[in-house]
């Protein structure tokens, strides 16, 4: 997080913001709230279940049909790449900070799917519908630059007009597309698909099209489903089929249309938040928060600070700019299940250090959780103050390694590492602060890259170098397959201090 890389400078006494644990409080709507979070996702979850029965019944019609094994298999894939879909995508998709983050996914994802139909396709030696394919490749290439134009930074503003012309007219071609894939009636001599694979594929085509329309009210999401499964129904003949289709596209749509609506309110919250600490209009937090990361690798590049004094000198010019970036991140569906996560293994004493905008260290205090923050003074530290005070959290907030009192039962240095320029007294003073048996929680990158070019390159591996001087990974222990993604990177580490 943004500013620790000038630590070592002159003492600066900790503030202490403190209330009885009985009198805690938390404002209505205030950012972000990851309890919330928490109980939001287990409802997704148990949304998840129309989704799930429709490619149940799509797996079941698949193993039972008479295909060629490979179009079994084939379908049998298909099916439980649906089913992940389901669970991620609307999430993922709703989830998101970047209004124009979206037309994005669907103009990479829509040339997986034409690929993925291709391959089908020539599989199955439907040489008329692989020039289909072809024709919708060829669209999509001429239509991409209408589908990427900017979009409002406000995710309050209604979504242009252009986007549901888009999505009409590409499920108009995917539709042609699939009938003359499964038309032996119409296209005599060429090869058809199987009746197996059609409909994961219209399912396909068919989030692409909900991910530009992203149908709010219940009955559009039904209206949706119920279209897909007409034309599921005119392509197949299949009566089950279609159910199966119906209740994947509606119990997709409604979990995309909760996700939308809870970013909304995440959005709304921290706007109205940030509105109120920096005292500037909804227009202009909005467009800080959208350019912010940009303007932050714009500027690094074009100033080049060099050693610890330009860089210093560097963070401090840009502090607002850090803290838009911070708060608009934190809004990512990949950083809340992160986060949640990471809360899991806070246990004891807690130091969050370079703590950023302090999310973490808020969420951490608001569990009861002894949590002290350390970053540098800035207005990430005055955002925490601000709010810490209005929650009446019980946290402390020093600015300098000498002004910690240790030991701590867990330290989390969370994209911090790759800030700093001079690493080992850093380390050090981490081995002197941890408990025998204390978990340092960090993450470390080796160096600047296109989206990140304020990255330093210590020269060395920042793990490898931990593990040679008093720790131990035990990451393995902690981190499962179904731990957030993040977590399971590889620059995404947890080690104990060696006894």
């Amino acid at each position: 997080m943004p500013l620790v890389c000038f630590l070592f400078q002159p003492s600066i006494s900790p503030a202490l913001v403190s209330s009885p644990p009985a009198m805690l409080t938390c404002r209505p709507g205030a950012p972000m709230d990851y309890e919330e979070q928490r109980t939001f996702l287990k409802r997704q979850r148990w949304r998840l279940l129309p989704a799930g029965l429709g490619c149940g019944a799509l797996l079941v019609q698949t193993v039972r049909g008479r295909a060629p094994l490979w179009a079994r298999i084939a379908g049998g894939l298909l099916a439980f790449g649906l089913l992940w879909a389901a669970y991620y995508l609307p999430n993922y998709l709703g989830l998101d900070a970047g209004a124009i983050r979206r037309p994005r996914w669907v103009a990479r994802a829509r040339w997986f799917v034409l690929a993925l139909t291709g391959l089908v396709v020539a599989a199955s030696q439907a040489w008329a519908a692989l020039a289909a394919v072809l024709f919708a490749a060829v669209l999509h290439l001429v239509l991409v630059k209408i589908l990427l134009r900017p979009l409002p930074y406000d995710l309050k503003e209604a979504d242009p007009p252009r986007l549901t012309a888009l999505a009409a007219v590409y499920a108009a071609v995917d539709f042609a597309l699939l009938l003359v894939a499964h038309g032996p009636q119409v296209f005599a001599g060429y090869g058809t698909v199987p009746t197996v694979l059609i409909a994961p594929l219209l399912l396909a085509f068919a989030f692409l099209a909900l991910a530009l329309l992203r149908p709010r009210s219940f009955p559009a999401q039904a209206l949706s489903g119920a279209f897909t499964a007409a034309l599921c129904f005119g392509l197949t003949r299949s009566l089950g089929t279609a159910a199966a289709t119906f209740l994947w596209t509606a119990g997709v749509a409604h979990l995309y249309a909760e996700a939308v609506e809870q970013n909304l309110k995440n959005f709304d919250d921290l706007v109205e938040n940030l509105q109120g600490f920096c005292n500037e209009p909804r227009e202009t937090v909005v467009q800080m928060m959208a350019e912010s990361g940009a303007r932050l690798g714009e500027d690094w590049r074009r100033s080049k600070p060099q050693g610890q004094a330009e860089v210093t000198a560097w963070y401090s010019r840009n502090a607002r700019l850090y803290l838009y970036t911070n708060c608009q991140h934190h809004l990512l569906y990949k950083h809340i299940v992160y986060t949640l996560d990471l809360l899991r293994l806070a246990r004891g004493r807690v130091l969050d250090f370079g703590g950023g905008n302090g999310n973490f260290s808020r969420a951490l205090a608001r569990a009861a959780v002894d949590t002290t923050y350390l970053d540098v003074p800035g207005e990430s530290v005055d955002y925490l103050r601000w709010r810490a005070e209005r929650e009446r959290l019980p946290l402390k907030i020093v600015h300098e390694l000498s002004e910690l009192e240790g030991p701590y039962d867990v330290a989390y240095c969370l994209d911090v590492i790759e800030h700093l320029v001079d690493l080992e007294p850093v380390f050090e003073r981490w081995r002197e602060l941890l408990r025998p048996g204390g978990l340092l929680v960090a993450t470390y990158y080796d160096g600047p890259n296109s989206t990140a070019p304020m990255h330093i390159d210590p020269g060395y591996d920042a793990r490898d170098f931990l593990l040679a001087h008093g720790f131990d990974d035990v990451k393995p222990s902690f981190v499962r397959l179904s731990s957030a993604e993040l977590l399971r990177k590889k620059h995404f580490m947890i080690l104990r201090k060696k006894a």
